[in-house]
């Protein structure tokens, strides 16, 4: 039996970006829907460890969501640098005259607080509901579904998806670059003979970058290392990878003492095509998904989500189907999404290189930071908030 509801906007993905894209278009009073292919019990399984900038702190709070202060740890200094080489950078919020830069949440704590907030604040979600087609008409999209074995149909002025790129084939796009890193990042919580304080590390190192970050007694850590070493480092004894780890890192933050719920994910950069018709954006993963080496994709991606509300807002919503919005939020996010890119990209590439001439380019990169302040603030400060143009 077929069924049809309508909505302004009806968000595929019930990740953090998918999630906040909803709570936006509620808060500025669209009618919203969410599709998500898990199950609305299914574990939440994700190890990671996020470094929300303090826009994205902002943007959590204007819609009412954040954790509990268990379950979020700040960030007020960086420090940035290259193992084995001169030259190095403290970055603080002072800097840029915030309270914090950040702060460090997990994955599991935060979404399930994001998907809570979508219940409570009456946002229509589908869970184990997939999007098997995109019908585009003048005014409005029909997507056909299959939601736990049942078709039905609704319609939308606007699809947004946020689901990493995995339907986008249904709307006729896909990614037109993909760059593969021959990496991967281990992931899990690491201890220590020092007390972390909130200062985080982004240390590079001839195997790949490590970052650590505080939280509380332990830090959270990303280590990005060759795929073909990956497998071995995740199997070797607690001890063997204890002492890989430390003779990748050093002793800036002491002797390391245990390790926890490793895990690997695969590196790349994705990059998809932007539509150019009306009724669909992307944003997210879903439209460039970012070497984590300057923990900016979920940034980026919750800036597009903000923005997209921002654009939504400020029209009517009969318009909201129309090419000339698209354009708009396109045109909005499109020098944020390009610099955030090529910086994330650019970066892996300078530190990853083993050429000996850059080695000294990259010391005086790092000091240059602490030597020009100006410099500083205005790279730090776009990192965080975007561009302003």
């Amino acid at each position: 039996m077929m069924s049809e509801t309508h909505y302004d906007v009806v968000v595929i993905g019930a990740g953090p970006v998918g999630c906040v894209a909803a709570l936006a278009m509620k808060q500025i009073g669209l009618s919203t829907a969410v599709l998500e292919v898990q199950s609305e019990k299914s574990e939440i399984s994700d190890g990671r460890t996020l470094a929300l900038s303090w826009n994205s702190y902002l943007i959590l709070n204007r819609l009412n969501i954040w954790s509990s202060n268990e379950e979020k740890f700040p960030i007020s200094r960086i420090q940035i640098s290259d193992r084995g080489h001169f030259g190095q950078s403290i970055v603080s919020a002072s800097d840029v005259q915030l309270p914090k830069l950040g702060f460090v949440v997990r994955f599991k704590d935060l979404l399930p607080r994001l998907r809570k907030q979508l219940s409570q604040q009456q946002v229509k979600t589908l869970f184990e509901a997939s999007a098997n087609s995109i019908e585009r008409y003048k005014d409005h999209s029909k997507i056909t579904l299959d939601i736990n074995g049942t078709s039905s149909e609704i319609t939308t002025r606007l699809v947004v998806m946020a689901d990493g790129g995995q339907s986008l084939n249904i709307a006729g796009l896909k990614f037109k670059k993909t760059v593969e890193y021959g990496h991967d990042a281990i992931v899990g919580i690491i201890t220590s003979d020092s007390k972390p304080s909130d200062m985080a590390y982004e240390r590079f190192t001839n195997s790949g970058p490590i970052a650590l970050l505080p939280r509380g007694n332990e830090y959270a850590f990303v280590w990005s290392v060759p795929s073909t070493e990956s497998v071995d480092l995740l199997n070797q004894p607690e001890s063997r990878f204890l002492d890989a780890f430390q003779h990748a890192f050093g002793d800036r933050c002491g002797r390391f003492t245990s390790i926890r719920e490793k895990k690997s994910y695969s590196l790349a950069t994705r990059i998809a095509e932007q539509p150019s018709d009306g009724g669909t954006v992307i944003i997210g993963n879903a439209s460039q998904a970012l070497h984590p080496i300057a923990a900016q994709g979920l940034n980026l991606g919750l800036r597009d989500a903000w923005d997209l509300a921002e654009v939504c807002g400020a029209i009517k919503n009969e318009h909201l189907a129309s090419r000339d919005t698209v354009n708009k939020f396109r045109k909005k996010r499109r020098w944020d999404r390009l610099q955030t890119t090529l910086f994330s990209t650019g970066l892996n590439r300078l530190f990853s290189s083993k050429l000996s001439s850059i080695f000294g380019a990259r010391g005086l990169g790092l000091l240059g930071l602490d030597l020009v302040p100006l410099a500083k603030k205005l790279i730090i400060r776009q990192l965080i908030f975007g561009p302003k143009l």
